[in-house]
């Protein structure tokens, strides 16, 4: 008996690579808005407040739950949120350059990204059993790496040697790959659904607000976004090693990739060795690593050492993260609600993330660089306090 659909594998391959090979833009986007007179601190504001629709990730779950079309649940808003992502970019690609055509354009790029990593994720979990799910879940994770691994290289080699915006109507190309997969995909009919409550409808999300408002779960939302503060300086560091230290376009897509390179391998140690940590533990070791990781990045001066803590950053950003994902799971299991209040959880920390690269554009123009990092670490420390309130982890 198959227990592993071949057609399933087919699409998620297909789409967590294509996912993953979205990062082509990565070097391109930030200098195209450099290019056109964005000052650093507007480029971190822009990235933050266009990033807006991943907070509202439970929605776009709750939309593909409980609306079918046509009996379909999964493969018609893949279709549709695919078809969106590449007139996001042919927007951004097409638009003029300023500041309100920009952030339309990419927030239709965001709502499509969100949106597709919501329904291919809900396509995985409900095909997943306990003879499947590490199967799908390693070509999903195998996938979406390859492609950022990939397009990191990819992306600084082509912002070298062609105009910006060209490389925006390449990844408008990019989303129709999933969505041919998408359109190929025998998803089975759902049978015929009531009419639905509109009430009923946001009930799971009423029930994880009640869940956040006490408890370990409260304490943990002030955990995500203590820690969170960590991507502050990103931005301004992109264009200190860009402008201060003269790293190429090409160099910075290597820089890219070799850091997803140690992600991976930082996930695989992680999952062989400290997997069976007890999740207060990992919690309180994932912040000392973030702290101790922030202050790498001072010794960022040269080509070498660039790459040296881009890659000891990937493994220790692996070690950061998989613990606070594991005690989000925790958390959420036997509520009820589990996919609403993790999505929920999940949009917290999405929120706290660009929260904290708005401010570090502001504190980065106010204070340097270096003040910022040093500032940063130290933020992130009394999260060690808020670990020893989790009793449930």
């Amino acid at each position: 008996m198959i227990l592993v659909r071949p057609e399933l594998l087919r699409l998620i391959s297909v789409v967590y690579f294509i996912q993953g090979g979205m990062g082509i833009t990565g070097v391109a986007l930030p200098l195209y808005l450099r290019q056109e007179g964005f000052s650093v601190r507007e480029i971190a504001v822009f990235m933050s407040v266009v990033s807006l629709p991943w907070f509202f990730k439970i929605l776009y779950g709750m939309v593909s739950d409980c609306l079918p079309i046509r009996g379909l649940r999964r493969k018609p808003y893949l279709v549709g949120y695919c078809a969106l992502s590449t007139i996001g970019w042919f927007l951004m690609a097409g638009l003029p350059p300023t500041v309100f055509c920009l952030g339309m354009a990419m927030m239709v790029v965001n709502l499509a990204f969100a949106a597709i990593d919501v329904v291919s994720d809900g396509i995985v979990v409900e095909h997943s059993t306990s003879q499947t799910s590490q199967t799908y879940q390693s070509v999903a994770w195998g996938a979406r790496s390859a492609g950022a691994f990939v397009s990191g290289v990819g992306g600084g080699y082509l912002a070298s040697v062609i105009d910006y915006r060209r490389i925006f109507w390449i990844a408008a190309l990019f989303p129709l790959f999933s969505l041919l997969m998408a359109w190929r995909y025998p998803e089975r009919r759902t049978k015929a659904l009531q009419a639905i409550q509109l009430a009923g409808f946001f009930r799971p999300i009423a029930r994880s607000i009640q869940y956040l408002r006490a408890g370990d779960l409260l304490w943990f939302c002030v955990f995500m976004l203590m820690t969170s503060v960590a991507v502050s300086f990103l931005t301004p560091l992109f264009f200190y090693m860009r402008e201060s230290l003269g790293f190429g376009e090409r160099f910075l897509g290597l820089l890219t990739s070799v850091t997803w390179a140690g992600g991976i391998l930082g996930c695989v140690v992680y999952l062989r060795y400290c997997k069976r940590l007890p999740l207060r533990r990992a919690l309180t070791m994932a912040v000392l690593i973030v702290f101790f990781q922030i202050l790498l990045c001072h010794f960022i001066q040269d080509r070498k050492s660039a790459i040296m803590i881009s890659f000891t950053s990937g493994v220790f950003g692996s070690f950061a993260i998989l613990p606070v994902v594991s005690a989000a799971a925790k958390l959420a299991n036997g509520t009820g609600v589990e996919s609403s209040l993790f999505a929920l959880l999940m949009s917290i920390l999405n929120m706290g993330h660009a929260a904290a690269g708005f401010v570090g554009g502001y504190a980065a123009e106010s204070f340097g660089l270096t003040a910022l990092i040093t500032l940063t670490a130290a933020c992130t420390l009394p999260a060690l306090f808020v670990v020893r309130r989790l009793r449930d982890v």
